[in-house]
């Protein structure tokens, strides 16, 4: 799991992303969300041309989403999808009847009317964090008020003051994935175990924490190296990049899989190039040939840095990591980068 902190050459800056107001930080939502992804309780509200998840995290949740969120976070989504349930609401979507139902019939919602749900309009962050609360075994109205269901999730510890009655619209699905993470290790009502640990739920990608090192630019080429990150629990003996794309655009991939073929490539630079080259932290290295025009072409936004506007490039990988018990753990990631010159810590030698 890429870890939210890069290794940048000056030449090659990764893109700093603007923190919204009244909202989680950009990249611990992009982390919550990857990190409920990988566990199987965030789904995004599709994927991308290449198989990606889009998580839409400045969008808005809705009823229907967060009452899903609830119904997955109680551990109950298989339970929920294996019955119809018979609710009284008529305008609940068919994707989400079957968590509506659910959570109808174990009284964990009600609806705007005897007839109606409302499930495409936004939820509050009010309304979801009862939502949380319920999964975790507090009931409203005995519990906490569900109107500022924050006083009861900041003495929880899994939010932080951040919401209050100013704050309660400004509510993005970010916010839900932060706030999804942090309940995981809250123990519900009168438990002795975390809501992760009732769950039983695993997240191999978390077992080893990586940072990635951009060691080359040129036009039409990039190198990275993959280190391990201080602290992580564990480091791939293998990883293996499946496929790489920037904007859409195929990139040609060589790449030196292991922390061995990592440390052979650089003595055999170190004696060809005559010149000291370490990477004693890097698990694998990865060449990467592309049309850079194309994918600048191709680019959806852009970055301003001193006063100029450049492209970004979105680094899409597909990898496969392996652990030392032999655990293979797929990783899907994003790098966004932007150019502002060329070259590389070691020269042009990669």
């Amino acid at each position: 799991m890429k870890k939210l902190l890069s290794l940048t050459l000056a030449l090659v800056l990764t893109l700093a992303l603007a923190v919204p107001a009244f909202a989680a930080d950009s990249e611990t939502e992009t982390a919550a969300a990857w990190t409920l992804y990988n566990m199987g309780l965030f789904q995004g509200t599709g994927t991308d041309d290449q198989g990606f998840p889009v998580f839409d995290l400045d969008k808005a949740p809705t009823r229907a989403q967060g009452v899903t969120m609830l119904v997955r976070l109680l551990g109950q989504e298989e339970a929920a999808l294996a019955e119809t349930w018979t609710m009284p609401f008529r305008d609940v979507p068919d994707w989400a009847k079957a968590y509506v139902g659910y959570a109808y019939a174990n009284g964990l919602t009600t609806g705007r009317s005897e007839t109606v749900f409302d499930p495409n309009t936004p939820i509050s962050a009010t309304e979801y964090l009862t939502f949380v609360l319920r999964a975790l075994g507090y009931q409203s109205g005995e519990d906490f008020a569900w109107d500022a269901a924050w006083t009861l999730s900041d003495k929880l510890g899994f939010t932080d003051g951040s919401y209050n009655g100013e704050t309660n619209r400004a509510f993005d699905r970010g916010d839900v994935a932060v706030i999804s993470v942090n309940a995981l290790d809250v123990k519900p009502k009168g438990a002795d175990k975390t809501l992760r640990e009732t769950l039983g739920v695993r997240d191999d990608a978390w077992r080893c924490l990586w940072l990635e090192e951009s060691l080359l630019c040129m036009p039409n080429r990039m190198v990275f190296a993959f280190h391990k990150a201080d602290k992580s629990p564990e480091v791939y003996k293998e990883f293996v990049v499946d496929s790489v794309t920037v904007n859409g655009v195929p990139c040609q991939v060589e790449q030196y899989s292991t922390p061995g073929a990592v440390k052979q490539l650089c003595k055999d630079l170190t004696k060809s190039e005559g010149i000291n080259v370490s990477l004693p932290d890097a698990f694998a290295l990865v060449c990467l040939t592309y049309d850079e025009s194309a994918a600048l072409a191709a680019a959806s936004r852009t970055v301003e840095d001193g006063g100029q506007t450049y492209p970004v490039l979105d680094f899409k990988f597909r990898c496969t990591g392996t652990l030392d018990d032999g655990t293979q753990v797929e990783e899907l990631f994003i790098m966004p980068y932007y150019i502002i010159g060329y070259g590389g810590k070691y020269g042009d030698i990669f």
